[in-house]
């Protein structure tokens, strides 16, 4: 397999990395240039982004679930009216002859028309469930703020991967540019050496095509910046005719972003997904004394004003109205509901049991994750030392290659040689650099970090 081919397989693997496609690469222009560095990626991205403004809509909605389960401690009020038109009058019945002969029988009571009018008021004085009630809903506005927190943690994460993987593209595309670079400043020697007689054709076209070859990989380099800027505008919400233009490299973060032992903290307490599990345990707990809370009586206070009239026609003005007003207490006493209370609070039982095992079961799991976040962060940074001795070396070995050819104790192989491996290990680099980042971008995920 020629270098050349090599070469071509690796930025197409370090592409492909990034995004497939074949996106022809969008020259930057003047006017619309959004630029960014990673915080402000993330501050866009919080403020802009659809799903954050989602999670702030529900907590909202949650809010007012809270306020509509503690409004049921307020007395509540309540008007109605009624009009009957007695079409055959209600009738009493009266013994045979119990005003004299021929009284007795059955004898119309009431007026053609009927009217009522009343408004009664309620207050409860003591409800378990109420109570209950109230505390769920409390701790739904506790699970939906956890929510929201989770998806800025995991929004921070996926524009910090997406940033990154910005950067590398760049990185790279710069890196192939750069060998290009290389390639034809190699074949100007090369035709410069050849016009002398110097060297022999072969080595003028072999220049040429190697020029050509490193091409397509250019192409592919630029489609992998077009594709990474593509996904961090959807993610920042920002419009695909605004070009974005990062302020930073992969190599700036190297140094603030060093694997450490020593540094080590494998602290999930703040994790997400594990506190929404606890919260929800809470809720399942308050939602158990919900069910028992039907074995308690509740008791409330009533008042109702009432005032009714009857009359064979319509002149309200002449209407004698009647106004009865009452108030009191009532109490209800559950006695038996024939088991299904019990029944109700075994099933929450059991799910509280289950919710506990899967607690037990993420807590590990969130605890190997972590532990490999960090295994891959302490990799890649060995990577990018060896890295970035391979880089020296590569380019001593590129320089001294360039030497040989030119003196004419080398031969074009070796110099082409050389070039690859030197774009080969930069190239590497970055993806080490990389590799770093986003690991560490996932320590931070599961950590429950949001900055």
């Amino acid at each position: 397999m020629s270098l050349q081919l090599k070469l071509r397989r690796l930025v197409f693997g370090l592409s492909a990395l990034v995004f497939s496609g074949t996106t022809v690469f969008a020259q930057e222009s003047e006017s619309n240039v959004l630029e960014l560095n990673l915080q402000k990626a993330i501050e866009i991205a919080m403020s802009d982004n659809p799903m954050i403004r989602i999670a702030e809509k529900e907590i909202k909605r949650v809010d007012y679930s809270r306020k509509e389960a503690r409004s049921g401690l307020l007395p509540s009020v309540n008007g109605e009216g009624s009009y009957n038109r007695n079409f055959n009058k209600p009738v009493i019945f009266m013994p045979e002859g119990i005003f004299g002969p021929g009284s007795g029988g059955p004898i119309e009571m009431g007026y053609d028309n009927s009217f009522t009018g009343a408004v009664s008021a309620s207050l409860p004085l003591f409800s378990y469930s109420l109570l209950q009630s109230i505390r769920i809903s409390d701790h739904d506005v506790e699970i939906a703020l956890e929510s929201a927190r989770a998806s800025k943690i995991n929004m921070a994460a996926e524009v910090r991967k997406a940033y990154y993987t910005v950067l590398l593209a760049n990185d790279s595309y710069k890196v192939i540019r750069k060998s290009i670079d290389n390639a034809n400043e190699n074949l100007t020697n090369v035709r410069n050496l050849f016009s002398q007689g110097l060297v022999a054709e072969y080595d003028v076209i072999r220049s040429e095509v190697q020029v050509r070859n490193l091409m397509p990989s250019l192409i592919q380099a630029q489609n992998g910046v077009s594709m990474s800027e593509m996904m961090l505008r959807v993610l920042l919400g920002v419009h695909q005719d605004i070009n974005i233009e990062v302020t930073d490299s992969l190599d700036d973060y190297q140094k603030m972003r060093t694997a450490s032992a020593g540094d080590a903290n494998f602290d999930i307490s703040a994790n997400s997904d594990l506190r929404k599990l606890d919260l929800q345990m809470e809720r399942m707990q308050t939602q158990f004394q919900l069910v028992r809370s039907q074995r308690y009586p509740t008791l409330a206070a009533f008042a109702q004003y009432q005032f009714t009239a009857q009359s064979n026609d319509f002149d309200f003005g002449n209407y004698q109205w009647a106004k009865p007003f009452i108030g009191g207490l009532t109490l209800q006493i559950p006695i038996f509901r024939g088991f299904s209370v019990s029944h109700q609070e075994k099933q929450v039982k059991i799910g509280m049991e289950q919710m506990a095992m899967q607690r037990e079961y993420l807590d590990r799991n969130l605890t190997l994750q972590v532990r490999n976040a960090y295994t891959n962060m302490q990799r890649a940074q060995e990577q990018i030392e060896s890295g970035q001795m391979g880089v020296k070396q590569a380019e001593r070995g590129f320089s001294i290659a360039r030497t040989r050819y030119q003196t004419g104790s080398g031969t074009l192989l070796e110099l082409n040689d050389a070039e690859i491996a030197l774009t080969q290990a930069k190239l590497t680099l970055n993806q080490a650099l990389f590799d770093l980042l986003s690991a560490e971008a996932d320590f931070i995920m599961i950590q429950g970090q949001v900055e």
